[in-house]
């Protein structure tokens, strides 16, 4: 576990962000599946996943925690899906799919829907289920610079939660003004509710 576990005035943004990358590349793939596991199984048995009708979930890369059962779980669920489709620097749509094959590869390597896939209506997107390197228990996450999730969020008054290796959910996270908190943490070991005193 990195000690110490607030990094507010010690490193900056991107020297976290190579230090967190450096140490989940370094994690066992077994390892990583348990933990990814865990996490969605938590997610899945949780009151905001199972009330949530519309469900904005990003989509995967190897490296994140997976999220492929929790988007076949939600589909077989009646529950309408969303997932980011990219457009300029920063900026992302949300799309409804209607299955895992509406997906291809797109910017950045990663899986989103085509173009001619439905763009959702932000009010009706009950959670957001938002990937993250790490976060804090303030629910601060720390992404990969190019502030998607912050403007997102920014637009939708739905519900937020960020998936989390425990290893990397730390007391304080460097944030700046237009970072978007999350409402929830989900870790393999807890279920960690930021906007409580």
């Amino acid at each position: 576990m990195l000690q110490p576990r607030s990094y507010t005035m010690s490193l900056d943004k991107a020297q976290l962000r190579r230090r967190f990358q450096t140490q989940r590349a370094a994690q066992e793939l077994a390892e990583k599946k348990r933990i990814d596991e865990e996490i969605c199984t938590r997610m899945l048995k949780s009151d905001l996943f199972q009330h949530a009708g519309c469900i904005f979930l990003y989509v995967s890369t190897p490296q994140e925690i997976d999220t492929r059962v929790l988007l076949q779980k939600a589909l077989a669920a009646g529950k309408t899906v969303c997932v980011p489709r990219c457009g300029a620097p920063g900026e992302m749509e949300a799309r409804c799919i209607a299955s895992l094959d509406d997906l291809q590869p797109g910017a950045y390597g990663i899986d989103e829907p085509a173009a001619d896939t439905p763009v959702a209506d932000l009010m009706q997107i009950d959670l957001v289920i938002a990937p993250a390197l790490a976060c804090d228990r303030q629910g601060f996450r720390l992404g990969y610079g190019g502030g998607y999730y912050d403007r997102f969020l920014a637009r939708t008054g739905a519900a937020s939660a960020a998936l989390c290796a425990e290893a990397r959910l730390v007391d304080m996270l460097p944030h700046e003004e237009f970072d978007r908190r999350c409402g929830w943490i989900f870790t393999e070991r807890q279920v960690l509710r930021t906007d409580e005193e």
